[in-house]
């Protein structure tokens, strides 16, 4: 009895399924929620630390035309 397929398709066949079951492990085991939120967090304190920034720099300026008049 031959088989369908030659060796070397055989080869491609069963390293496209372990390929597909490390990706499907992987997408089951990985928290995506957790890197969501400390990506999110970070995301937060960037844009405080931007706010803090332009309003220190709105209030220097605001200081520096007053002075002009």
């Amino acid at each position: 009895m031959e088989l369908p397929f030659t060796n070397l398709e055989m080869a491609f066949i069963l390293l496209a399924f372990v390929i597909f079951s490390l990706f499907t492990l992987a997408s089951i085991y990985t928290r995506p929620d957790e890197k969501n939120e400390e990506e999110e967090h970070q995301i937060k304190e960037k844009k405080k630390k931007r706010k803090e920034f332009i309003k220190k720099k709105n209030g220097s300026e605001e200081e520096q035309s007053a002075e002009m008049i």
